[in-house]
């Protein structure tokens, strides 16, 4: 194990106009499980790739228990790497496979032999072990990738998008097979991934790119209750945030308010935190989860407002059901239970908890606090 900072990681590649990373700053402590996400081209990779030494930085630091290896060679950083496309030496068996990184360190072979068996059956593929690639599934290929990182017992393990080429059911149960190992070994991972829901279940933090620079970082559950801007919000989550531009009012009893309208085009009065009667007259964004607009919430714990909404379009996923209506001429997206009798067209009494709403300025989509 091993902690990891990256302290102002800056990259330009030659004849690009732009820095394809501006500046990263993130400290990793020993054990943890960091989570870099983000949409294609925002960067990730390329801080992967720098960490393991592919790729040169252009600035910055990258310290490793406290040694800054920003000019090490790769070899030298004590790090394994976990790759997409799973680079297995199709000629070698399984067995050869995830000896190979002991063989070059000289390692003896009786050590070698226990260390292939160790980590054969900790990834339940030791029937497996005298078997070539071409002789495997997805799943199996990529347990062996990971069995060759593991096998090196190195400071720092990196994973670059590992489940992409995996089927939807095998995610998951790759998914389930990351975390149990990470939790049996207590290593310090680096994973790089575009699916926000292996970042939600994976990470114990989670760190949003976009465009070369780090937008949030922080646990999986700050990242979804308290995004730092709509960016964030609107990428983490499935179905996403949706997100309802209105502007700030204050009643007769001088309370903060804003009114909405449905498809339907029948106004709605929904009330404000008090710390917003600062926004008075001026357009803000609310942001609610799909879960927050609903048939009915726990009364206990919501500030319910009430709503008479037309269901535009309805999907059951089983255990619920996503309902498309119209907020302010804008999609957003409702969680109902699959016992809820309604159907596409019906206009249905839907609540909103703003106790679980999270407010935006309208101008530079940075949440506003409350």
């Amino acid at each position: 194990m091993a902690t990891l900072e990256l302290k102002q990681i800056r990259k330009t590649y030659k004849n690009a106009d732009n820095e394809t990373l501006k500046g990263i700053d993130i400290s990793i402590d020993s054990g943890e499980f960091l989570i870099l996400v983000g949409p294609s081209g925002c960067g990730k990779s390329t801080l992967m790739n720098t960490i393991a030494g592919l790729e040169d930085i252009s600035s910055g630091e990258i310290v490793i228990d406290g040694r800054d290896v920003a000019q090490v060679q790769p070899k030298d950083r004590d790090i394994a790497m976990v790759f997409q496309s799973y680079a297995l030496y199709p000629n070698m068996t399984v067995r050869g496979n995830i000896a190979f990184g002991l063989k070059i360190r000289k390692m003896p072979q009786e050590q070698i032999d226990a260390e292939v068996n160790r980590v054969a059956e900790m990834l339940q593929i030791d029937h497996l072990l005298d078997r070539k690639p071409s002789q495997l599934s997805g799943g199996q290929r990529q347990r062996v990738a990971m069995g060759r990182a593991l096998a090196r017992r190195p400071k720092l393990y990196l994973f670059d998008e590992p489940l992409s080429n995996l089927d939807a059911k095998l995610r998951v149960e790759m998914r389930h097979q990351i975390k149990r190992l990470h939790q049996q070994l207590e290593t310090t991972i680096v994973y790089v991934t575009h699916d926000q829901i292996e970042a939600m279940t994976l990470a114990d933090r989670i760190a949003v790119m976009k465009d070369g620079e780090l937008q949030q970082l922080g646990s999986p559950k700050e990242i979804y209750n308290k995004p730092n801007n709509m960016f964030v919000a609107g990428f983490m989550g499935s179905p996403s945030m949706s997100f309802i531009r209105t502007r700030v009012d204050l009643d007769e009893n001088d309370k903060p308010i804003v009114r909405v309208f449905s498809g339907d085009n029948q106004q709605h009065v929904v009330a404000l935190p008090e710390s917003l009667r600062s926004q008075d007259g001026n357009e803000i964004v609310i942001g609610l989860r799909p879960e927050h607009i609903t048939e009915k919430l726990d009364e206990e714990t919501a500030v319910a407002t009430k709503v008479k909404l037309k269901l535009e379009v309805l999907e059951p996923t089983g255990p619920d059901v996503i309902a498309m209506v119209k907020v302010n001429e804008q999609e957003v997206a409702c969680r109902l239970s699959p016992e809820f009798d309604v159907n596409a067209g019906d206009v249905a009494p839907l609540y909103f908890d703003m106790s679980k709403a999270v407010f935006f300025d309208a101008g530079t989509e940075e949440r506003l606090l409350v």
